[in-house]
């Protein structure tokens, strides 16, 4: 009787698996969700970030929760795509620095948005390096697995990346970077006056509003739309290297 019952129920619930394997194959578009990415999303449904904002129209990397994504390329009833996801505003840094010591050394390049195939994989990558990096301890002036501080965390995941870069710390990183308006997964994020004044910490842009970084305290993700980091961000860049 055990028997049977155990197989009654494996039945269903491989008919549900089935069913529910089905389902996804003929899903055609995908609804986004709180945390996702364009590279988290384009990963699951196995596609490259190009392919989905390809299918998709999309411009630059930004996304919203509930916003719905074609995942298939095949032509489906999604609405129009609109410029309707922004980044968040940029403060002027010449206007908002209580320092000196960074306010005239921001580029600004004018090919910011042209990037080689080569440099597009570099971006892409640093997102595959840094979120296993996650909870990682905080370590001054670190650059290992063993801890990281937030130019370390930086330095290391780039290098993984495969963009040879010295050892910047935060200002050097700003100062060797371009401000980049449509910003891009893997692009830098850059804060004033939190520990000190003027341009004192930096992340991984994730995408969707979210940024990889060395914390206080460990590896972590934060959103630019938060009470704290909203008022201190200055804007995205992109290391020169990259062109």
């Amino acid at each position: 009787m055990k028997k049977k019952a155990f197989s009654m129920l494996a039945t269903a619930a491989l008919a549900t698996f089935i069913a529910t394997g089905s389902a996804d194959a003929a899903t055609e578009s995908y609804t986004v969700k709180t945390g996702d990415t364009l590279w988290k999303i384009a990963s699951q449904h196995k596609l490259s970030v190009d392919e989905l904002k390809s299918f998709n129209n999309l411009t630059s990397d930004m996304i919203k929760i509930d916003q719905k994504l074609n995942i298939s390329g095949k032509t489906a009833n999604l609405p129009p795509a609109k410029d309707n996801v922004t980044a968040p505003p940029k403060k002027d840094a010449a206007t908002t620095s209580s320092t000196n010591s960074w306010k005239n050394t921001s580029t600004t390049n004018g090919n910011a948005e042209k990037l080689s195939p080569a440099a597009e994989k570099i971006l892409l990558a640093t997102i595959e390096v840094s979120l296993p990096l996650l909870d990682t301890p905080y370590a001054w002036a670190g650059v290992t697995t063993e801890g990281f501080d937030c130019s370390g965390f930086i330095y290391y995941v780039y290098q993984a990346a495969g963009l040879d870069i010295p050892r910047f710390d935060t200002i050097s990183m700003y100062t060797n970077s371009s401000d980049v308006d449509e910003p891009k997964i893997g692009d830098l994020v850059f804060f004033e006056n939190t520990y000190r004044s003027g341009i004192s910490h930096a992340g991984i842009y994730l995408g969707n509003g979210d940024f990889i970084h060395a914390g206080t305290k460990k590896v972590e993700i934060s959103s630019l739309e938060s009470v704290y980091w909203k008022d201190k961000f200055t804007g995205y860049k992109r290391f020169n290297l990259l062109y």
